[in-house]
């Protein structure tokens, strides 16, 4: 009678044992969503680090959590050749406009090249028989020469990507484009790097020089005129990868016709060194404040959910379109350590399910 009770204690206390490690384990599990009530700890909305990086910005921007999101990881052997991908058209993509001032911006995300002016001459591109107006170009680059791009191919990356982004003219502006699924074009540009190339012949050399005039957020300093065909490749209007995704950035709209190049455009290490020297907007860290720095501007992939990316280059070997004559071999495979937002929700349910079937069974 003794050892039965002193077992029915034994198997109690175990039991108590049980529930408190389910109980530490379900409240670990609920903080990885409670703690983020307060998820603008940053002075800024969002940002590429800290505790509103892109692992987190569905909470503050649920559009962030979808099924159309970008960039995306481009399998080589998995595009698809598609014979309606027109070559694009360009509207006065050579142009320097005479009245407009050219500037740059350290917005506090990244570093953006903007256009005053009053000119009425078009800016922009034919694509499929419909016409795309400019609204703006913004880089991306990693911490060193590795990573840096917001595209992948088979999981490689390169230092720098440029976005130019246009709307479509018969929805009138950005903001009203941002409603409807094709209402943006955002043409991506990878730049690899190349130590050989001349730096002084480089028609973006003076936007190197001067990335150090906009180290701090909301930092602004004016450029020479630059024609938006300086941050394209030579050649490149009929050749490059498509597929239907969102902004980059929150609020991360699913309403973008994405560009991707086939072709890559050069940079020196030299030139990528001021980029990584900018700073951000100002975070709250545990012992003090100090300024983020812009070193990684980059979301990570997102998944397809089933969207097939397409290329306008007629397919080789039947099956796949091989473009490592357009690609850099010597590419890093980019390995991300972010988790997915999807991970992490499919993660803390199966916790919260077993420590449902626990404490229903003691």
């Amino acid at each position: 009678m003794v050892r039965a009770n002193h077992s029915k204690k034994t198997l109690k206390l175990q039991v108590m044992g049980n529930k408190m490690i389910i109980a530490i384990l379900c409240q670990f599990a609920s903080n990885a969503y409670g703690k983020h009530g307060d998820v603008h700890t940053h002075f800024g909305e969002w940002a590429y680090d800290y505790d509103t990086g892109p692992e987190y910005w569905f909470y503050a921007h649920p559009l962030c959590n979808g099924t159309k999101q970008s960039p995306v990881n481009i399998l080589e052997n998995e595009v698809v050749y598609n014979e309606t991908l027109t070559p694009l058209v360009l509207l006065n993509y050579s142009t320097v406009l005479n009245d407009a001032s050219y500037y740059l911006l350290n917005n506090g995300h990244t570093v953006m090249m903007g256009i005053q002016t009053n000119s009425s001459v078009p800016i922009g591109l034919m694509w499929k028989g419909r016409q795309y107006n400019y609204y703006g170009l913004h880089f991306h680059w990693g911490e060193n020469d590795t990573i840096g791009c917001e595209h992948t191919l088979s999981n490689r990356s390169n230092p720098l990507e440029v976005h130019i982004i246009h709307y479509l003219s018969e929805y009138g502006n950005f903001s009203n484009a941002l409603n409807y699924g094709d209402g943006l074009l955002v043409w991506g540009n990878i730049f690899q790097i190349d130590n050989t190339i001349d730096e002084s012949k480089s028609p973006l050399q003076d936007i190197f020089n001067k990335i150090d005039r906009v180290t701090l957020a909301d930092n602004k300093t004016f450029i020479n005129p630059i024609p938006l065909k300086s941050f394209v490749a030579d050649n490149s209007t009929d050749s490059y990868y498509h597929y239907e995704g969102s902004l980059t950035a929150p609020e991360c709209t699913e309403s973008v016709m994405w560009i991707v190049n086939h072709k890559r455009m050069k940079v020196t290490s030299n030139q990528m060194k001021n980029f990584r020297l900018l700073k951000g907007h100002l975070h709250n860290s545990t012992d003090s404040v100090e300024l983020e720095s812009l070193i990684n501007t980059f979301r990570p992939t997102q998944p397809l959910f089933g969207r097939k990316v397409y290329t306008s280059v007629q397919l080789m070997n039947g099956s796949s379109y091989n473009s490592t004559n357009f690609f850099n071999k010597s590419s890093e495979i980019y390995n991300s350590t972010s988790f997915s937002t999807g991970s992490v929700i499919k993660t803390t349910i199966e916790v919260l399910l077993l420590c449902y079937a626990f404490l229903i069974f003691f």
